[in-house]
């Protein structure tokens, strides 16, 4: 299998690293940024070669981890040589702006290659190559984006090429669903955690927090242009879950400030039952 990666950050790095151990006899090539970093990769044999105008047409996977508008841009510039038996896989936070141009860009390149958007539901608080791991998506949620949900033969090689990382699931939905979704589970907690840490208090919690603060803060540090491009790009299902929550926690405020004990207990046994039925994996 040969394997193409453009971006070599957390988690291209860790496409790279991943399928360099779990799938030790394939060819890799990189294209980055920053030429010291794909030095490296290949200095430590985890990248054969720099993939470009002569490597990308051997691909049998293109893995695009970009930010949106850089992954956009590669795609527009090296979609003509690109294969036609290619599957070309994004890793981006938000998929509805990236699938809607890559299944154009598809559809009308000179071989007709086939995307399919993806997002890979692992990452850390840290950033880069450096940080980057061989075990980051083992037993993770990786998310299919297809443009036909009925596409069997093209879900089932993205799959298949997919095998390596070792996810513990695959879910495959619409571009519309991921970005409501994510919204919710990803970019609403980010939100919330980065603006906990405002508190003036936080310089004084060395030896009074716990597991709750911990877990609760832990995406605060981020990537503040990543994250800029991925709220904006998604602002619309985003705006509707912080305006749920204030609505939220002016119900808790609310039965606070009137000392009503039965209805922070109601507000507090409800919050309670619908985690327990949660059934969340990692």
């Amino acid at each position: 299998m040969k394997v193409g990666i453009v971006g070599l950050g957390l988690i291209g790095g860790s496409f790279a690293k991943t399928y360099r151990r779990n799938a030790p006899d394939c060819t890799i090539y990189a294209e980055n940024r920053t030429r010291a970093v794909l030095d490296k990769a290949i200095e430590e044999g985890v990248v054969n070669a720099v993939l470009d105008e002569s490597t990308i047409p051997l691909c049998d996977i293109i893995v695009i981890s970009l930010f949106t508008d850089a992954a956009v841009n590669w795609l527009k510039s090296h979609a003509d040589l690109i294969a036609g038996s290619t599957i070309v896989v994004d890793a981006c936070g938000i998929k509805r702006r990236i699938c809607r141009e890559g299944f154009e860009l598809a559809k009308n390149s000179r071989n007709r290659f086939r995307f399919i958007g993806g997002h890979p539901m692992a990452g850390t608080e840290k950033s880069g190559y450096d940080n980057s791991l061989d075990d980051l998506y083992e037993g993770a949620s990786m998310i299919l984006v297809p443009e036909d949900p009925e596409d069997g033969e093209l879900i089932s090689r993205a799959k298949e090429l997919l095998a390596p990382l070792k996810f513990g699931m695959f879910v495959i939905t619409d571009p519309e669903h991921h970005d409501r979704m994510i919204a919710y589970t990803s970019q609403m907690m980010h939100v919330m955690a980065n603006s906990i840490v405002k508190n003036d208090k936080c310089e004084f919690v060395p030896g009074f927090t716990g597991g709750s603060f911990q877990d609760m803060t832990r995406v605060a540090f981020l990537n503040p242009s990543m994250w800029t491009e991925l709220f904006m790009n998604n602002k619309d299902y985003l705006l509707e879950d912080i305006d749920n929550e204030i609505e939220q926690l002016g119900k808790y405020k609310a039965a606070i400030e009137a000392g009503d004990e039965e209805e922070l207990t109601k507000l507090l046994a409800e919050g309670s039952r619908r985690r327990e039925g949660l059934d969340i994996g990692r």
